[in-house]
């Protein structure tokens, strides 16, 4: 079964927040573009919502390595909201700037979700390797109440150096 994509429009910010309970507004006057898309909460998803972001970053400038990296988060990320959450639908929204860089968010519906947590990885375990690649490749990363799902929205910030 074939599953339509809708894309979503609202402005997503890039400053980072001192606390992992909101998403800040972006700042008047900036340079952000911003792009969402509603997926299913299927495994489908993850590469859909990767091609995709890719595309639209690819399309603003971004360079090849930071659209690779931001390409990993959200997979992670959408793959956590796949597997941890009770979710029908999620959204994933971009954000980037020149100057900013790319803000990658995964909002899903389960407003009875717990806030993800980083486990450290094992040579064992086959899961467990997320949030510590989200960890080491973004500045910094959080959760916040989603104002589009009601669920969480779990956010990292990334830049060019």
């Amino acid at each position: 079964m074939k599953t339509a994509a809708l894309i979503v429009s609202f402005v997503l910010p890039l400053s980072v927040p001192p606390t992992h309970h909101r998403l800040p507004r972006p700042p008047s006057g900036t340079d952000t573009d911003s792009h969402a898309l509603r997926l299913p909460a299927e495994d489908v998803s993850v590469p859909r919502a990767r091609h995709a972001m890719d595309r639209w970053l690819g399309r603003r400038g971004a360079s090849s390595e930071l659209r690779e990296q931001a390409a990993l988060v959200l997979s992670e990320l959408v793959t956590n909201a796949v597997t941890h959450t009770d979710s029908a639908w999620i959204v994933c929204a971009t954000s980037f700037s020149p100057h900013d860089g790319v803000r990658v968010e995964v909002h899903d519906d389960d407003t009875t979700s717990r806030s993800p947590e980083r486990r450290a990885p094992t040579a064992e375990r086959e899961c467990g390797r997320g949030l510590f690649i989200v960890e080491t490749l973004a500045e910094c990363w959080g959760v916040a109440v989603s104002p589009v799902t009601r669920g969480s929205a779990v956010w990292a910030h990334l830049r060019e150096y």
